[in-house]
């Protein structure tokens, strides 16, 4: 069994994609506890059947999904609902949802709210390894075989102490107890990283440690790196491997990472650390990585090696420096400016073109805005204040008041 679930605030984008039309068909659900005729409206009663509650993030957003293997898909996922409300205390809780079936396949959404008629709050604590625990028992009662997870351990013992052996000894003779703890191949954040940027995180970890085993120390370090078309810089904490999109990676984990999925065994943090020590690195930012212009009209391509191919390197001069992407560097580090003192500030509207600074003095010398500003400013100005005796705000700072001038 396959679940997932988010907590949240709900909303019409939440009922829009319960309803997206990219599954051959969608089928919504009979609501329980609301009134309103359709899932946009369902969504909208349980945002404001909570209201009375304590929390901003008033509904729980759950979907179930059997294995392909069992055949009684609407049979295992009515358990699973009705075990995984037992859990949580769920079970009376309005909710609405929708039924998706997608290449023969169907599985189920649920929009719980989360608030209780007293206002209190489902408590959802732990509840991923609490769900997984339901799936368990299902996988059990249906003939399948126990999906593998980190918590297997947990698992069992939780279902001993519920007096369920019969399942906490199915699950111990699977092997899933003593196996080794599923790791994710990309984490969230890498998972969104590389969507963002479009280069596969499996082919950068190849390339980062291909240069790590064909150098033998930092300096060749870095130019394997680059004859990939990657850079080492120095970043917040540590040294990062920046790839062909100015996307900054940090080393040590990029370099550990591909190392286990290569041969099983993780190269130590310290030792990486211990071989880039004493090289001097730009700071990553300084130079700005890479042309992202030329990134985004693709011409920066990946190589098949992990890397981008030279293309990625557009940009770098000779030596290996990456060029400005606009020449008098006004838009550096990520579109902030490089300098931060009224004289660089000044230095860069001085440099700005003649047709600019003129737009600029227009609108500073404009129309009414202005004066009635100005004006405003110069009534506060005459007027004189005095405090207020015995009369203090919050912070024990003296109130003024205002005292007419005479005469």
């Amino acid at each position: 069994m396959i679940s997932g679930a988010e907590r949240g605030r709900g909303g019409d984008a939440l009922a829009k994609h319960l309803l997206k039309p990219e599954n051959d068909e969608v089928q919504v659900l009979t609501p329980r506890g609301l009134g309103s005729p359709d899932l946009i409206g369902q969504v909208r009663e349980l945002v404001a059947l909570s209201l009375g509650g304590r929390t901003d993030r008033p509904v729980y957003h759950v979907h179930v999904d059997p294995e392909l293997t069992v055949e009684d898909n609407p049979g295992a996922r009515a358990m699973w609902w009705r075990l995984f409300e037992a859990e949580f205390g769920l079970a009376g809780q309005p909710y609405c949802g929708a039924e998706h079936v997608k290449h023969g396949r169907s599985h189920e959404h649920r929009v719980y709210s989360l608030v209780r008629p007293d206002g209190r709050v489902v408590d959802l604590a732990f509840d991923f390894v609490r769900r997984e625990k339901v799936s368990r028992i299902v996988e059990h009662a249906f003939g399948q075989e126990a999906v593998r997870s980190k918590h297997a351990r947990a698992i069992e013992r939780r279902l001993r102490e519920e007096g369920r052996h019969d399942v906490a000894d199915w699950l111990l003779a699977s092997g899933t107890t003593e196996a080794e703890r599923p790791v994710a191949r990309l984490s969230p954040q890498e998972r969104l990283i590389q969507e963002r940027t479009g280069v596969p995180l499996d082919d950068l970890r190849a390339a980062a440690l291909a240069a790590w085993r064909e150098s033998a120390d930092g300096a060749g370090f870095v130019e394997a790196l680059r004859r990939r078309g990657l850079d080492l810089r120095e970043g917040r904490s540590g040294p990062v491997i920046v790839d062909g999109t100015g996307t900054a990676h940090l080393a040590t984990r990029l370099v550990g990472a591909a190392a286990r999925r290569a041969d099983g065994t993780r190269i130590p943090a310290a030792d990486v650390k211990a071989r880039l020590a004493g090289l001097t690195l730009a700071k990553h930012g300084e130079t700005h990585g890479q042309d992202r212009g030329a990134h985004e009209r693709g011409q920066v391509a990946q190589a098949p090696g992990g890397g981008p191919r030279d293309g990625a390197g557009a940009g770098r001069d000779a030596g290996g420096a990456v060029a400005h992407r606009d020449a008098d560097r006004a838009h550096a580090d990520r579109g902030r400016p490089v300098g931060r003192g009224v004289g660089d500030a000044l230095d860069r509207l001085v440099a700005r073109p003649a047709a600019a600074r003129l737009r600029a003095r227009l609108r500073l010398m404009a129309p009414a805005a202005n004066r009635e500003l100005a004006a405003a400013l110069d009534s506060v100005r005459s007027r004189r204040w005095v405090a207020v005796p015995g009369v203090t705000d919050i912070w024990g700072l003296p109130i003024t008041g205002d005292r007419p001038r005479l005469g």
